[in-house]
């Protein structure tokens, strides 16, 4: 059985890969807590010590609009410690996996991206993950570079949790219509990123599927699309909440004071993914379910 380090334990992505990694028998979750992943040395020292097979890298800095005024930060995390990991990845001959996003991606093909497309983000965030993607393409022989996008979990830190909170201070809630792309939930990619694990491990030597992979539902949505079905699916398992009987109104980008520029269009096609490794993501109604029921 196969050793695994996974990088940013305490993150969606962290905490549900938590659920779906039990099965190996060598797993080591580690979160920013704990090491400190852009120092060098701290880094090569646990992958010397504990000799992983793969490292899952789920740290990242993921807000978007306070990124526009902490790009050190934002490049810290999601590219020169990404760079790092990478390089020394490649040295012990490790297996390196990456989460990144659409926002990758400026929005003006209107139609689902690919892996071969070019990306050009439009904020410091999608710069700072495109960096890191780079640098992983420089650094890296043996890599897995998964994009999704509109990762929600049961935690408070996604699109949901924060419209349910924003309905207990705000009766009426404008949401935006005119960004398409589609919602994710943790677990459903933690469960993909398991499947994709089990069957690299039988045949590592011989592996030649490396590269970038969209994972992420085949059904698109907006914003608004979404906070109205997390709306009706809030009326039926928990009536009384504030989000139950607020008021959504779709608003246009230009309208909405968001510090940070989004794609109007970044959803991505996963039929990469499905080729290669038969795996498929739920759509996005499910992916609410998941966490509303």
């Amino acid at each position: 059985m196969k050793k695994i380090l996974v990088l940013g334990s305490s993150g969606q992505l962290g905490e549900a890969l938590k659920k779906y990694l039990v099965q190996w028998s060598e797993v080591k979750f580690l979160s920013r807590n704990e090491v400190d992943f852009e120092n060098v040395k701290s880094s090569e020292k646990i992958i010397k010590n504990f000799k992983p097979n793969f490292i899952i890298n789920a740290a990242a800095y993921t807000n978007v609009d306070d990124a526009e005024n902490s790009q050190d930060k934002a490049y810290l995390i999601n590219a020169h410690a990404v760079g790092k990991l990478s390089e020394l990845a490649n040295s012990y001959d490790v297996v390196f996996i990456h989460y990144s996003t659409d926002y990758v991606f400026d929005g003006k093909k209107n139609a689902p991206y690919t892996e071969t497309d070019t990306p050009n983000p439009l904020s410091i965030y999608g710069k700072s993950k495109l960096e890191g993607e780079l640098l992983i393409k420089k650094n890296c022989s043996k890599f897995f570079i998964i994009r999704t996008s509109g990762v929600i979990s049961n935690n408070n830190d996604n699109f949901l949790s924060k419209i349910k909170i924003l309905s207990k201070s705000k009766k009426d809630l404008s949401v935006i219509d005119d960004q398409i792309t589609s919602l994710n939930y943790s677990e459903f990619i933690s469960k993909g990123t398991s499947k994709m694990l089990e069957k690299l491990e039988n045949n590592l030597e011989n592996e030649k599927r490396w590269g970038t992979y969209h994972m992420s539902g085949k059904k698109l949505g907006s914003w608004f699309d979404f906070a109205c079905y997390a709306q009706k699916k809030i009326k039926i398992f928990d009536p009384t909440s504030a989000l139950a009987s607020s008021m959504i109104s779709p608003i246009k980008s230009k309208d909405f004071n968001q510090k940070a520029r989004r794609p109007h269009y970044s959803f991505l096609s996963s039929n990469k993914l499905e080729k290669e490794f038969d795996i498929k993501l739920p759509n996005w109604e499910k992916s609410i379910s998941q966490v509303i029921k």
